[in-house]
């Protein structure tokens, strides 16, 4: 069979190309360090590399935004932390202004004290994070939350809690907006309240009273009216919502015995001390209001001079709500900080989770497409002998004429 001087030609540099292509691929991968450099290197694993590369990418962004949850959560819970340590201080104010041997003077001083407190519960609403946001803001991260003026301390942010998403399919909230933490909190008992009128005459304190009989409240006002007679002190209790006498314990003349519970409808309270001929004291439903309400509604309370017993017994009564509404705040403080634990907890687990996500994808990574640098070397080994040997081959075969086989 006779061949063409140009198929061995052909042959001869195609079989060079080969081994020059077989050289440079095993070359790139000692060089790079990647096994599959293109997809023309192994296909299926080209593909499998994507997919991976892909999946590793998202849960990069997974453990980030973690991160930043971790870290916005973790600001939130130490200015919370903050907030329940300055109304732990108003609560041990209030306690040591109720007392009857201060003098107006020093009641001042302490109405003055819990008005520099809330000033710094009102910088501690407005705390900004890492990123310049107003943290209790809400969605308006960028306008300032809350603001004193004339008529009290207003809230400019809105209702919403910033969300991240931290996995494929789970958006966590990572922020508190400024109602829920600092307006919306239950006043009184938290069921209802007490107060004693400012036209009071009497020496008589009211406490904060508690619920014994659930199903038997009807959400409605009360008035206890007291009449002196005498020297007999009585009262009736009157339904201001239907504006009809409580026929329980009785619809008048009950003897009033200072310090004995007095029970409505569901209700317990108890008024201890001398109330004066035509005394009230008004039981309402509770309704919500801001802990800078409460703070400011004391120091004011502790401002005014107390005017006699009759002002004494008032203060008293007042600081006895302002009392139950600072616990109230502190309680609901620690119910969001727990709602926030519970979220880094999770972020903790998650966090787990997305690492250990993140060994096995770049381990599988690695299996995949990094180089065997041992079989590499003896790759290019082999490649490099090959292309010689081609090189040769190939001079031998061009070097041949007609003549040397005359």
């Amino acid at each position: 069979m006779r061949i063409a001087t140009n198929t061995l030609f052909d042959r001869g540099l195609a079989a060079i190309n080969l081994a020059q292509q077989n050289l440079s691929k095993a070359q790139t991968q000692l060089s790079t360090g990647k096994r599959v450099n293109t997809a023309s290197d192994d296909p299926i694993a080209a593909s499998e590399i994507l997919r991976t590369t892909s999946s590793l990418s998202t849960n990069a962004q997974f453990i980030a935004n973690q991160s930043s949850a971790t870290q916005l959560l973790g600001q939130t819970d130490s200015t919370l932390g903050q907030v329940g340590d300055l109304l732990q201080s108003v609560r041990t104010t209030l306690v040591s202004a109720n007392n009857a041997a201060l003098s107006d003077s020093d009641r001042a001083a302490l109405g003055i004290e819990l008005k520099s407190r809330l000033d710094a519960l009102v910088s501690l609403a407005n705390t900004t994070d890492g990123d310049g946001h107003f943290l209790f803001g809400g969605y308006r991260n960028d306008t300032l939350p809350f603001a004193t003026t004339a008529n009290g301390v207003t809230y400019a942010g809105d209702d919403g809690n910033r969300t991240i998403q931290v996995t494929a399919s789970r958006q966590l909230a990572s922020t508190e907006n400024g109602a829920d933490v600092f307006n919306r909190i239950a006043s009184g008992n938290g069921v209802f309240t007490t107060a004693a009128a400012t036209a009071n005459t009497g020496s008589g304190v009211v406490d904060v009273g508690q619920v014994v009989t659930p199903s038997a409240l009807t959400g409605h006002g009360y008035d206890v009216r007291f009449a002196v007679a005498n020297g007999v002190t009585t009262y009736q209790v009157i339904d201001t919502t239907t504006n009809a006498a409580v026929p329980a314990p009785a619809l008048s003349g009950n003897v009033y015995t200072s310090g004995h519970a007095i029970a409505v409808d569901g209700a317990q309270f108890t008024i201890t001390g001398a109330p004066g001929n035509d005394d009230h004291f008004a039981i309402a439903p509770a309704a919500k209001q801001s802990v800078f309400q409460t703070l400011q509604a004391a120091a004011d309370l502790l401002s005014r001079p107390s005017g006699g017993s009759a002002g004494l017994a008032r203060i008293s009564s007042g600081l006895l709500s302002s009392l139950a509404n600072v616990d109230n705040a502190l309680d609901h403080t620690l119910g969001i900080r727990a709602s926030v634990g519970v979220r880094q907890n999770e972020l903790d687990a998650l966090g787990q989770t997305s690492a250990a996500a993140d060994t096995e994808g770049q381990a599988r990574l690695s299996d995949l497409q990094d180089t065997d640098y041992a079989k590499a070397a003896a790759d290019l080994t082999k490649q490099q002998t090959v292309l010689t040997a081609a090189q040769k081959t190939f001079a031998t075969i061009g070097n041949k004429t007609l003549f040397d086989y005359l």
